[in-house]
């Protein structure tokens, strides 16, 4: 049977994500991305799970370069401030506060927005650049992901740091100067700002989840998120077989269809632990891997057409 073709465009971008953590998401985002470069496809695959990125540890790239990752904060001139407050009025934020005669700035709660700096009118505060994590890109390796090959990049968010969506567009950003055909985003899971950072203007979110009631209940939170953003949905049953939890009924009464089944097997938590690739190594992986490949293709086409 011939392979579902890309959209029109010649281009998809693919999230990955799940409204919990522990799903099988990195599991689904490489061995997609895997499956996008043997088909012809050349990829980019990047991690933006930036708080525990992992996805290089399966797909390791050659030679790798990486940059910093910076925000603008907003720095106080004490001795040109005059205490007018304008600056603490006008954050949306509340990342400026006036305590004892003295201008606070919460870094952790600044946006970078600059209306600070523009109403400020002795022009006692300037913006200066703080570091909050890196982007890390490399190749594939060739041998692995021929025909097509492409890249891994990840974001990496510092130590401490608490700018996880400003590391994520850095590492999209990076992504989009790569120019690959396929991008597969491997979001962080949840809800909050970082997940919504990772999977904007995404063709399709693949939502990664388990047959418990926990996995359920996750579930209908990202799919409710993905329809907030207006991002076309499909679901990935991974551990399929282990229980019952209602996701089958789930995904049918909100007419989000499932594209793959991951079977509940030891023998795929035993490659994953050991950081191999469940598509080269489980005998059945291969063929998992390529249809679930096909079906989120063919789930675009639909979307899109």
């Amino acid at each position: 049977m011939a392979s579902t073709p890309l959209p029109p465009s010649g281009r998809l971008t693919v999230a990955v994500a799940s409204g919990k953590g522990g799903t099988g998401k990195t599991l689904v985002a490489t061995n997609l991305a895997l499956m996008a470069a043997r088909g012809g496809s050349p990829v980019a695959l990047v991690d933006c799970d930036a708080d525990a990125p992992n996805d290089a540890l399966f797909l390791p790239p050659t030679d790798p370069l990486a940059e910093s990752v910076e925000v603008p904060l907003p720095v106080v001139d004490a001795n040109a401030c005059i205490l007018c407050g304008a600056c603490r009025d006008a954050c949306a934020y509340g990342a400026i506060r006036i305590l004892g005669g003295t201008v606070l700035v919460f870094p952790e709660l600044c946006h970078g927005c600059g209306a600070c700096v523009s109403v400020c009118a002795p022009h006692a505060i300037t913006e200066q650049p703080r570091r909050v994590g890196e982007v890390e890109w490399g190749r594939l390796d060739v041998a692995l992901a021929r025909p097509a090959g492409g890249s891994v990049v990840t974001g990496r968010l510092d130590v401490g740091e608490v700018k996880t969506p400003a590391v994520i567009r850095a590492a999209r950003d990076r992504a989009t100067v790569l120019r690959p055909a396929v991008t597969i985003l491997d979001a962080p899971p949840g809800v909050a700002c970082s997940a919504v950072a990772a999977v904007r203007s995404a063709d399709i979110i693949v939502l990664v989840t388990e047959p418990t009631a926990f996995g359920l209940h996750d579930l209908e939170l990202a799919v409710d998120l993905a329809r907030e953003m207006g991002v076309p949905v499909g679901v990935v049953i991974n551990r399929d077989g282990m229980g019952e939890s209602g996701v089958e009924e789930y995904c049918m009464s909100e007419d989000v269809p499932v594209l793959g089944r991951i079977p509940f097997d030891r023998r795929v938590a035993e490659i994953y632990a050991e950081g191999g690739l469940v598509a080269d190594e489980h005998p059945d992986g291969a063929a998992w891997f390529e249809q679930l490949w096909d079906a989120v293709k063919r789930r675009a086409l639909e979307v899109t057409s």
